[in-house]
């Protein structure tokens, strides 16, 4: 599994899933956030909205990423 940090005070998950490169678009990562899903802080989230803070971490397609 390939760890990322991203530093950020707050990010919606959509635009962290943009930022670091790992979708090319925020509409193509909300699509596949509503319609697969994430796991964030160890629970499934479905929603491309989400605000995520310091400490939160996000696994999507074998990546983790932790806000810091």
């Amino acid at each position: 599994m390939e760890k990322l940090e991203f530093e950020s005070d707050m990010i919606r998950l959509k635009d962290l899933l943009k930022a670091t490169n790992i979708l090319p678009s925020g509409g193509l990562a909300k699509n596949i956030i509503k319609d697969e899903g994430v796991i964030l802080n160890g629970q499934p989230c479905f929603v491309p909205g989400k605000k995520l803070y310091k400490g939160d971490v996000l696994v999507f397609d074998d990546i983790e990423i932790t806000i810091v």
